[in-house]
């Protein structure tokens, strides 16, 4: 079992194929330029980025986009000269953009925050050009499930999470996640397109369905799922989930238990695989579910 510390290992966002909705995010505001830059400007700000404005403080060569992070940067993926760093904050100059959409990386703290940065007169189109839809086929629309389970350290222990992947039949994806501790102040989040989206969640279970529909075939590589939660984050690596495909679920020694009799056997509720014994419904961790 894979064990995730999210002090030492850095997960990379990978920014998905599908388009930005663009429209719910406001335009910047111009302290810097007199009005020069007022509505040119947006950012799809990673969860735990604060945007300010833009602006040109004193440790700046030119005016950008100003932002801070919760721990001192390390990095950008920007080149040379098109940022300034100033401990935990920073410009990203204006300069830097000049395509509709740039996609930016900055590692804070041993952690990597990925977003977009919008740029009204820029060249290309929005989202690349490469959201699935028009005339382009969507593949088989037959519905398919992945499964996963990864072992993350949550509050100096380890915390057994297990998901499933279903692509519906609309060409929608359903994330399914739960976890097998006590988590307290659990904010559960899946990180797509850069940008976090609260998932609706009960106790150790959450579950979101997309608006955005996926063509067949499209891989969504490093795609996470994380939780927030009382004094810390953890984040589980959700890779290289293939749309369409489906497998069987990870069979744990938990699972082996609940199987050594004839009356036990696999059952499928509400969308999430459960292991039924003598009349006792578990899940694939071994948790008695009442």
């Amino acid at each position: 079992m894979r064990k995730i510390s999210i002090l030492s290992i850095l997960l990379s966002v990978c920014l998905m194929s599908f388009a930005t909705d663009w429209s719910s995010i406001a335009y910047l505001a111009d302290g810097a330029g007199d009005g020069a830059y007022a509505n040119k400007y947006k950012v799809a700000a990673a969860f735990g980025q604060n945007v300010i404005n833009i602006q040109q403080p004193g440790f700046a060569a030119a005016p950008g986009i100003y932002t801070n992070f919760p721990a001192g940067i390390d990095a950008c993926s920007l080149p040379q000269g098109k940022y300034v760093i100033e401990g935990a904050g920073m410009v990203l100059y204006l300069s830097a953009f000049t395509q509709k959409e740039t996609p930016v990386t900055v590692t804070a703290g041993g952690v990597e925050y990925a977003f977009k940065v919008y740029y009204v007169d820029g060249e290309g189109e929005e989202g690349g050009g490469d959201e699935p839809g028009g005339d382009d086929p969507v593949g088989d629309l037959t519905p398919a499930t992945y499964y996963g389970s990864a072992s993350v350290e949550v509050s100096g222990s380890p915390c057994q999470f297990t998901w499933h992947i279903t692509r519906n039949a609309d060409a929608t994806l359903t994330f399914d996640i739960s976890w097998d501790a006590d988590i307290v102040g659990a904010v559960p989040q899946i990180c797509l397109e850069g940008s976090f989206i609260t998932m609706p969640s009960q106790q150790k279970h959450a579950v979101l369905t997309t608006t955005q529909t996926y063509a067949d075939g499209v891989t969504l590589s490093d795609t996470f799922f994380y939780i927030a939660y009382a004094g810390g984050a953890a984040r589980v690596d959700i890779t290289g989930y293939t749309v369409g495909a489906s497998n069987e679920p990870a069979d744990t020694t938990a699972v082996e238990t609940v199987r050594s009799t004839d009356t036990t056997r696999k059952v499928l509720e509400n969308g999430q695989v459960l292991i039924l014994k003598n009349g006792i419904r578990y899940g694939l961790n071994g948790t008695e579910i009442k």
